[in-house]
């Protein structure tokens, strides 16, 4: 198992981030004999549905020089620059239809279906009349005990 530090992390996140364009590049795209697609770096891309269904209509620019000594910087950094890598099975299939416009968009808006029933009710009760709400006990009403305590509005508790 590979061992990354924080730091190793933080800077394997930045490399990502500035090589992004040329792993995800569509201009710089190679097939294959056995049908994979892979970019200058001879890296194995998506297929072509299943990019379609990840990133929806997104394109990238292609890498500039630049760009690609940093990927390349970075795969040597980490012992794995111009080995072949495994052969991938035929990961060609058609997704689920995206909810937005790309992936990032499909996830917020999950996140947004899952999370809006509990909105609401913190909505509702963030409307409720403060005569809803009972009064927070003093601090020398606080029980020391475990377990849960019921503060009651005529003071009595209950565990």
């Amino acid at each position: 198992m590979l061992y990354i530090s924080n730091r190793g992390r933080r800077q394997l996140w930045q490399a990502a981030c500035q090589c992004r364009p040329l792993i995800c590049s569509w201009r710089q795209i190679q097939s294959s004999v056995a049908g994979e697609r892979k970019n200058a770096l001879d890296i194995v891309m998506l297929a072509e549905r299943l990019r379609q269904g990840v990133f929806g209509k997104q394109r990238f620019p292609a890498a500039t020089a630049e760009q690609q000594q940093i990927s390349i910087e970075h795969l040597k950094s980490q012992g794995i620059y111009g080995k072949q890598g495994e052969p991938v099975d035929n990961t060609d299939f058609d997704p689920p239809p995206l909810l937005g416009e790309n992936i990032e968009e499909h996830f917020e808006q999950m996140g947004n279906l899952a999370a809006q029933p509990y909105l609401q009710m913190t909505e509702q009760f963030a409307q409720t009349a403060d005569s809803d709400i009972p009064p927070q006990p003093q601090a020398t009403q606080w029980l020391m005990q475990s377990g849960w305590t019921r503060y009651a509005r005529d003071g009595s508790t209950r565990r």
